[in-house]
């Protein structure tokens, strides 16, 4: 029996070294059984391309994530991807998930993505982890790229103003069926104690990615083991 296809998608712009999309890369395709296709959204496609197909940022560089609104249009792969934010430790196979989250698309969802750790400006929707069918998205991308110049400085930022574009009916919230999949490591898991970081030795059962959002990044947590051995020792 022939694999399952999936793509693999992430984005490597601006101050970003090509590491963090190497790393993630290829532990994603380690840890999957997915027959995967990798992608990345980069200004660098010369670092990257031995390991994926680079795809040329739209808005080129200085625009952050706002290049990742093109996973939404018609451009990207066809079929089935799963994207994640470069600055994302990968712990174990996670593809029960995503064919929950293809079964969900394939009846009428429009996306699936985790909810926001912190619901930032009041908004549920996360663009930190998505799984999308080719074109299901392509109304939000066709709207953004219209008004594309006066959204740059959206307050939020693209995942604030893309899930004001979304009904809760359109999307399916990963992390309502699955809550120990992606775990935040500062708002799920650290805590601060005199204005330090303390950040758990063990990961809760059950995680399966970490994430590493905001400050500090993987390449400063080598002393946490499921960072060092899910990042570091990464090649």
């Amino acid at each position: 029996m022939s694999k399952r296809k999936i793509n693999f998608i992430t984005v490597c712009t601006d101050a970003y070294p090509m590491e963090y999309a190497r790393k993630i890369i290829t532990q994603f395709e380690k840890l999957s059984n997915f027959n995967v296709t990798s992608y990345c959204i980069t200004d660098r496609p010369n670092e990257i391309s031995d390991i994926a197909t680079p795809i040329a940022p739209p808005f080129g560089i200085g625009k952050g994530w706002w290049n990742k609104m093109y996973l939404y249009s018609e451009d990207m792969p066809k079929g089935y991807s799963v994207y994640l934010d470069i600055d994302t430790v990968l712990i174990k196979n996670f593809d029960d998930e995503i064919i929950n989250c293809i079964i969900n698309l394939s009846f009428g969802r429009k996306i699936s993505v985790v909810s926001d750790a912190i619901m930032w400006k009041n908004n549920k929707y996360s663009s930190s982890m998505m799984v999308m069918k080719h074109g299901q998205m392509v109304d939000v991308w066709e709207k953004f790229e219209k008004n594309k110049e006066s959204l740059y400085g959206y307050d939020g930022g693209d995942q604030v103003w893309t899930g004001h574009q979304l009904n809760d009916s359109d999307v399916f919230y990963i992390d309502e069926s699955f809550p120990k999949l992606k775990m935040n490591l500062k708002f799920h898991l650290g805590k601060k104690i005199f204005g330090q970081w303390d950040f758990p030795k063990r990961l809760p059962v059950g995680t399966k990615i970490v994430d590493c959002g905001g400050k500090p990044k993987p390449h400063e947590l080598s002393y946490l083991h499921y960072v060092k051995e899910n990042w570091h020792d990464v090649e």
